[in-house]
């Protein structure tokens, strides 16, 4: 069976702070704002995954959160890792070659610039630079997480919080 990768960017976060760890970075109300308008869409378009992979960074971690709120997502679905928190576009892939394949819809949350890197070269689309919140959805011409290569994926679509007109805050 086809298997359907959603890669998102974390919403907006704080500057880093003097003696502040990367990782330990907050959501804006900006942030907040831009997740709970991409829950929304998620939400009227059906789309619920099987599990979400999320990077182990506060800002990543939290867009999971709210997301899931939004979207009606089981809390104990979201898995924290902390390899996605400053992975490679290699150690990224690879992550996703080793996805069990019970599951048929992943979304992974993490950051720029990888995600935009992985779902080109899945792709082989020029996807850019995604903005905060930002979605690529793709599915894969493959039947196993672990055939997942340069190529195999085609975009289903890609959405931003600034292209979601008229949601409800």
């Amino acid at each position: 069976m086809a298997k359907t990768l959603y890669l998102m960017r974390h919403a907006q976060s704080v500057e880093k702070q003097a003696g502040q760890s990367d990782l330990d970075r907050e959501l804006t109300p900006v942030g907040e704002k831009e997740t709970f308008r991409m829950g929304a869409y998620l939400h009227r378009e059906k789309i619920n995954p099987d599990v979400i992979y999320t990077s182990s960074a506060v800002r990543a971690h939290a867009t999971a959160k709210l997301l899931s709120d939004v979207i009606k997502f089981d809390v104990e679905r979201i898995i924290p890792d902390e390899e996605l928190a400053q992975a490679s576009v290699r150690t990224f892939l690879e992550f996703i070659t080793q996805l069990d394949d019970a599951y048929t819809s992943v979304m992974c949350i993490g950051h720029n610039p990888v995600i935009s890197y992985v779902a080109e070269y899945l792709t082989g689309a020029e996807i850019g630079t995604l903005p905060t919140a930002g979605l690529v959805a793709m599915k894969l011409r493959v039947d196993s997480w672990q055939k997942a290569d340069k190529a195999c994926a085609d975009v289903i679509f890609t959405i931003s919080p600034a292209a979601i007109e008229g949601e409800q805050e």
